[in-house]
């Protein structure tokens, strides 16, 4: 009767009428998957102090009272407080610890009783599983709360994503490396494709595919940049048997093409969105859907993401990954003799470019 609250305000992105906030920053799960939300003036003061308070130098300000915080009895009152001016009975939430007994629930509805309510919603925490939940808290040595770490679970794959596929040449083929990413920009997943199913090097491509999408979609508590970050510097000058090209275009090996798409992609989708940014400010738009004093039309953008110069380097001085391959369209597998990448087949035989191994 007091709209929007609970469920109805969280999809509005408003108030949640007169009851309190649930939580400033609670996990809720839903069909897909689990996720962190925050309240919106929360979430305004975490922006500033994220710093600090990851390294525990400031604790949140108390006047970020929650549902939670208050007790079962100040709910009641309320609750008796709106009644006085309303008719129909209220569908406000008193919000109980698990500690309540039925002793305490008896008593709470006494006391709604006799302050006139004409009923009250009970819930005890932890009644409902896999709804809404705050975040568990542990006590450290001198019996001060602390937030429990939480653990970190790979976030499900949506329906849709969209992304970019780069062909560069690696000293075991053309691969073609796929990179998605979500509604901001972050990264998502990676593909590979190399060589023909059934290989070796194709399958270590598809698993190598997948760790990386793993890490990407994990609920650990990194940003995105050092994501990418983190994934670069640990595939970036991996060598093999052998390496393609020269300078900065060398590849030592499939993963550290990927290192270099990665790096690649990233940068230029910062450098796009701070020429956006740049160009919206100079022309003076007043909002996001570009009305203004001047207009970015969804198309020109599109048409920029699509420019060539997403395979060049920021000076455009030499192109990092060429449309047109110079080296020859040759895959290579996994010698079983030597270990090296180098097993070609051709002429109806495998052969092994570094032992001299031979299958026929």
């Amino acid at each position: 009767m007091q709209a929007p609250t609970g469920s109805t305000s969280l999809m509005a992105s408003t108030t949640s009428g007169i009851e309190p906030v649930y939580e400033f920053e609670f996990i809720r799960r839903d069909r897909l998957g689990e996720h962190a939300i925050r309240h919106y003036l929360y979430e305004e003061w975490y922006t500033k102090h994220e710093k600090e308070l990851k390294h525990k130098e400031i604790e949140r300000p108390d006047y970020f009272v929650s549902a939670n915080d208050l007790s079962p009895e100040d709910h009641v009152m309320v609750q008796a407080t709106i009644q006085k001016y309303v008719d129909a009975s209220i569908s406000k939430t008193v919000n109980a610890p698990k500690s309540h007994t039925v002793e305490d629930v008896k008593r709470i509805y006494t006391m709604a009783y006799d302050q006139g309510l004409k009923g009250i919603a009970y819930m005890r925490e932890g009644s409902r599983q896999g709804v809404l939940e705050r975040k568990p808290l542990l006590k450290d040595a001198t019996g001060k709360a602390e937030n429990k770490v939480q653990l970190p679970t790979i976030k499900p794959r949506p329906m849709v994503v969209h992304g970019a596929t780069y062909k560069i040449d690696t000293p075991v083929g053309r691969a073609y490396i796929t990179i998605n990413t979500n509604g901001n920009n972050e990264p998502h997943e990676v593909f590979m494709t190399i060589g023909k199913a059934g290989t070796d090097v194709f399958a270590m491509a598809e698993g190598l595919g997948r760790m990386i999408s793993m890490y990407f979609r994990s609920t650990a508590h990194l940003t995105p940049e050092e994501r990418i970050k983190n994934v670069i510097k640990e595939l970036q000058g991996i060598g093999g048997g052998r390496t393609l090209g020269f300078g900065k275009e060398r590849v030592r090996s499939l993963p550290d093409a990927v290192a270099k798409v990665l790096r690649m992609h990233f940068e230029y989708l910062n450098k796009q969105k701070n020429q956006f940014t740049k160009n919206t400010t100079n022309m003076g738009i007043s909002n996001g859907n570009g009305n203004g004093n001047g207009k970015v039309e969804d198309a020109e953008l599109v048409s920029q993401l699509e420019q060539p110069t997403l395979l060049e380097d920021p000076d455009h001085s030499a192109p990092l990954i060429k449309q047109e391959a110079e080296s020859q369209d040759m895959h290579f597998d996994i010698c079983k003799e030597c270990g090296q990448a180098l097993l070609a087949r051709e002429e109806g035989c495998a052969k092994c470019y570094g032992c001299g191994y031979a299958e026929c």
